[in-house]
């Protein structure tokens, strides 16, 4: 376990790490089952890994990726989040990301016709996980505050 714990160290070092994507590492590595399961249950067992943190942390996660609710959901999903933990996800504000992703990526939209610009915006904020709700507030917003 020695060795496997070094690596597992290194990893949850450079960045938190879910208990899925840590035993995916160690697997990549090559360690025995039975090695993995012990150090994990280890670094566990003192704080080091916890799933519960990724909870806590969505509202700057959604933020950071400039994603909704859903496309957070799936996000951490990805990175081996059970089901039940995302029951407790934190209400967004998704109106207040949803217009700091489309100031940052206007120049998209810019030279479009107005009806082709609508279909772009709801497109592109329904692929990032955004409710329907928040679309259509969004088309609703002058192009000054967009």
């Amino acid at each position: 376990m020695n060795e496997a714990l070094k690596v597992a160290l290194r990893l949850i070092t450079k960045r938190d790490r879910t208990e899925a994507e840590l035993i995916e590492k160690l697997k990549k590595k090559q360690f025995p089952e039975e090695i993995i399961n012990e150090t994990v249950d280890y670094l566990k067992q003192r704080g080091f890994i916890d799933d519960s943190r990724f909870i806590h942390r969505a509202d700057k996660i959604a933020e950071d990726r400039f994603i909704g609710k859903k496309g957070l959901q799936n996000y951490l999903m990805r990175k081996g989040i059970d089901k039940e933990l995302l029951q407790n996800l934190p209400e967004l504000d998704e109106l207040s990301i949803a217009k700091k992703l489309l100031k940052r990526k206007k120049h998209l939209i810019k030279d479009a016709p107005a009806d082709r610009k609508r279909a772009k915006i709801a497109g592109f904020l329904l692929r990032r996980g955004f409710s329907w709700d928040t679309v259509n507030k969004c088309l609703k917003l002058d192009d000054k505050e967009v």
